[in-house]
């Protein structure tokens, strides 16, 4: 370029600059000013330094270190942003940065804007300074700390000074049933109506701002009227230089733990008060509490027994103090009564009653054991065994009729008040009377007592099996959030039933028929409960045996479509029934493709096109997921081979793998499906080792936090294979980031909630650029999915994203479309 188009450019340079109103400069690589605006040198004059520091040929970096030097954390900052933009010679960035600026008439806020560009043919750096209104830092803190507050598992709440709600997040909506959009902008007292809360919230208010935090307990209500007992911990907000900006506030939910103080003090009142002698002993036979009774009773105290083994009360023969018969009837029910032989604090060895209870945890697992304790009486004995008769099955051990009728009729009361469903299960043994009549009522006795033991191995502990007589056996399911419990125990119970059967000498084959019904659903009360019970079983028999039938007519009929369903899948993948479609993935800095995804698609030929979201997850359900992935894994691969040798050397494609097809099998054993798969990742990586593999490997985040560590150790072994990996959905769940670095993940994929709402402003974003960086810091290189727009496209590769997805470049097409739209691409 010659002197006089340079000074021509220059001067169009200047006149574009010099129409704006913001505070212009424009730096070189070296951080000297080649060029401000009108408005610059205003600004450079009214701050009341020397106008020469920041005009043209002064060094702008210099200016900032020196100020720095002085004690400026905003022009530390500057400097800091502007050297990282600078040293980046990635895509042309965008970074911005507030500071507050304090001249000779007032405070004032800044924003200061950096971005890249090329002038002249170098690259040049624009800097903007833009004059802001101060209580936006106060949003913008509050802003940016709602993407991390956003997941936080409590209700987070942030008032400006003044009390205005300014933050209002998903679990605040939850706690209190008040949606964002209403509370945002009134004032958090208008939350409180007792007077009593508001008086309280408007003292607790002013003490914070001053600056003081406070925490405690409200008794406020609901939007419906509910009382609702919280803890509320407050805090100040402050920005950069710790002015006060607004106030953040966390709360809880602790009605239920004030219900259940209320209950524990009570139980306690009576645990000590109670003329029984009580010992309540871990699953591993640690002694946690006594009560007083006890210590009247045996002679040990609690420095004496609390903390060390049951053992301890044991008689010098026995070799455990809950003796060897016990074991069977508390796995099964939880309960046993007998008499034992306990060792007093002075040696004495004396017969007493004992009775034992479990406690379940959460999750049904057996956590304690509450040991009742009596003096043994004739009476006593008699007592108990008659209850023990009244109450359970003399050949079984399970609950007899009686009981299951007490159990039933405490769980309908139990559902009710908690409004949840359960599930009753009559079941019948098929072709148990000709074992009875061929081989004899001691081998039809054995054949119960076993199938007895399998049906408390299908269900959760805290479910009741009981035998209501003959070959006749109930089930109450209770505690049932998920109606998939239901059929998973029934198809359990069905299958272990089916399974043959050593009695003696003797190997026996039957069935069992399952009949199902629901409460509330189908009925409200145990008599109504047991006759559809009983209704559905006899349906189930005449449908065939071997089976399970639902009285409800919708679930049967869901049921009957679900078994269609898994009959036809079986069959597809032979009758060629799937297909791969490919979506492309771009590269957003030249637009180029060099990717494609591949998605499985089930052709059915009465019910057309079946969504992958109906038949993937009964796929892995039922085990079939293995050949699927197989056979996908081994079109994608062939096909990226094809296009490989006619098109693009380095095309890749994705394919989706599934969690289940990377577990081991109970036995240890690993799945075919993922032998097959390691092998032919070992071949190809072998074949060209130094090219990209031709295959991809996505998985969702969650695969990583796997705690068996199966599924690790086989993507280890992906990894040694040469074999690309992609983490898909990525943001939606809970990430290890250290997994990140340990598998050495190759591409993240941003998920489509974030890119559907994308816009330039918004918390979208934010969270998009920060997912970004992070990846890039790793070494990740990241893909977004779900693109439509062209504006989405543009903000995501300002953002530095390298790779985008979506509707806007192309839909998912045939292996024959998708081999066109690579040739006109090429």
């Amino acid at each position: 370029m010659s002197a006089r188009e340079s000074a021509r450019a220059r001067g169009s340079i200047q006149s574009s600059i010099d129409v704006l109103s913001e505070h212009v400069a424009v730096i070189d690589g070296a951080g000297r000013i080649v060029a401000v605006n009108a408005a610059w040198r205003d600004y450079a004059r009214a701050n009341g330094g020397n106008p020469r520091l920041l005009s043209v040929g002064a060094n702008y970096l210099s200016v900032c270190d020196a100020a720095a030097s002085r004690g400026s954390a905003d022009a530390a900052a500057a400097a800091t942003l502007i050297r990282q933009v600078i040293a980046d010679h990635g895509p042309a960035p965008h970074a911005e940065l507030e500071y507050q600026c304090d001249s000779p008439l007032e405070v004032r806020w800044f924003r200061l804007k950096i971005s890249r560009s090329r002038v002249l043919g170098a690259p040049r750096y624009v800097i903007e300074h833009e004059q802001i209104a101060a209580p936006s830092m106060a949003e913008r803190k509050i802003r940016l700390q709602a993407n991390l507050l956003a997941s936080v598992e409590q209700a987070v709440i942030a008032t400006d000074l003044n009390g205005a709600i300014v933050y209002w997040n998903r679990h605040a909506e939850r706690l209190y049933g008040w949606a964002a959009e209403h509370a945002l902008g009134k004032n958090i007292v208008e939350f409180l109506p007792p007077p009593a809360s508001r008086a309280q919230a408007a003292h607790i208010m002013a003490r914070l701002q001053r600056g003081e935090s406070w925490s405690g307990e409200f008794e406020v209500r609901r939007r419906d009227g509910a009382p609702l007992q919280v803890r509320v911990t407050n805090s100040p907000m402050r920005d950069e230089r710790n002015h006060l900006i607004g106030i953040i506030g966390v709360s809880a939910d602790i009605s239920e733990q004030k219900k259940a103080l209320k209950a524990l003090s009570l139980s306690d009142m009576v645990y000590q008060a109670i003329g029984e002698a009580i010992m309540v002993v871990r699953i591993d036979g640690v002694v946690v509490a006594i009560n007083p009774a006890f210590t009247r009773l045996t002679g040990h105290d609690e420095a004496a027994i609390v903390g060390h083994s049951i053992d301890l009360l044991k008689a010098q023969e026995a070799t455990h103090f809950f003796p060897q018969e016990a074991q069977p009837l508390l796995a099964r029910t939880g309960h046993w009564a007998g008499s034992i032989r306990c060792r007093r604090r002075d040696g004495a060895v004396v017969r007493d009653w004992l009775r034992i209870d479990t406690v379940y945890d959460d999750d049904g697992r057996d956590k304690l054991r509450v040991c009742m304790f009596s003096r043994i009486t004739d009476q006593k004995r008699a007592k108990e065994t008659i209850w023990q008769q009244a109450n359970f099955d003399a050949l079984t051990g399970l609950p007899n009729r009686s009981m299951f009728r007490d159990r039933l009729e405490h769980e309908i009361e139990l559902a009710a008040r908690e409004q949840r469903q359960l599930a009753l299960m009559f079941l019948d043994l098929d072709q148990f009377k000709e074992v009875n009549d061929t081989l004899g009522h001691d081998t039809g006795d054995g054949l119960l007592q076993q199938a007895a033991d399998r049906l408390v191995q299908c269900v959760r502990s805290i479910d009741t099996v009981a035998r209501i007589g003959g070959d006749e056996f109930t089930v109450i399911l209770g505690h049932l959030h998920d109606g998939a419990i239901v059929e998973r125990i029934a198809r359990d119970i069905i299958r272990t039933l089916s399974e043959p059967f050593q009695v003696a000498q003797d190997t026996i084959h039957v069935s069992a028929s399952v009949g199902i019904t629901l409460y509330p659903d189908d009925a409200a009360d145990a008599d109504a409960l047991i006759k559809n019970a009983d209704q559905a079983m006899y349906a189930a028999k005449n449908a065939g045996r071997n089976q399970s039938h639902y009285f409800t007519h919708r679930m049967q009929h869901d049921a009957q479509v679900r078994m269609r369903l898994v009959n036809d899948l079986r069959e597809a993948l032979a009758l060629g029934q799937f297909e791969l479609a490919y979506q492309p993935i771009v590269d957003l800095a030249g637009g180029a493709i060099h990717k494609a995804e591949a998605l499985l698609r089930w052709r059915h030929p009465l019910r057309g096109a079946v969504a992958p979201a109906e038949f993937i997850a009964v796929a892995e359900q039922t085990g079939m997921i293995g050949a699927i992935g197989e056979w996908v894994y081994e079109q994608a691969a062939q096909q990226a081979a094809l296009w490989r040798a006619s098109i693009d050397p380095s095309f890749q494609i994705s394919v989706n793998v599934s969690p289940v097809q990377l577990r081991k099998k109970g036995s240890g054993r690993v799945p075919l499906s993922e032998q097959l798969l390691a092998d032919r990742a070992r071949q190809r990586a072998g074949q060209a080792r130094s090219a990209a593999p031709p295959v991809i490997v996505e998985i969702t985040e969650g695969v990583l936090l796997d705690h068996s560590g199966a599924v690790l150790r086989q993507l280890q072994l992906l990894q040694d294979a040469g074999i690309e990996l992609a983490i898909d959905d990525f943001g939606t769940g809970y990430s290890a980031l250290s997994y990140l670095r340990r598998f050495h993940v190759d591409y993240l994929k941003i998920d489509q909630s974030f890119v559907t709402r994308l816009t330039e402003h918004s918390d979208d974003l934010s969270m998009c650029e920060a997912i970004i960086v992070m990846a890039h810091k790793l070494g990740i290189k990241v893909i977004a999915e779900g693109i439509e727009q062209e504006t989405q496209r543009d903000l995501l590769a300002g953002a530095g994203c390298d790779f985008g997805q979506g509707f806007l470049f192309a839909r998912p097409v045939s292996a024959q479309m998708m081999g066109s739209l690579l040739i006109d691409a090429a």
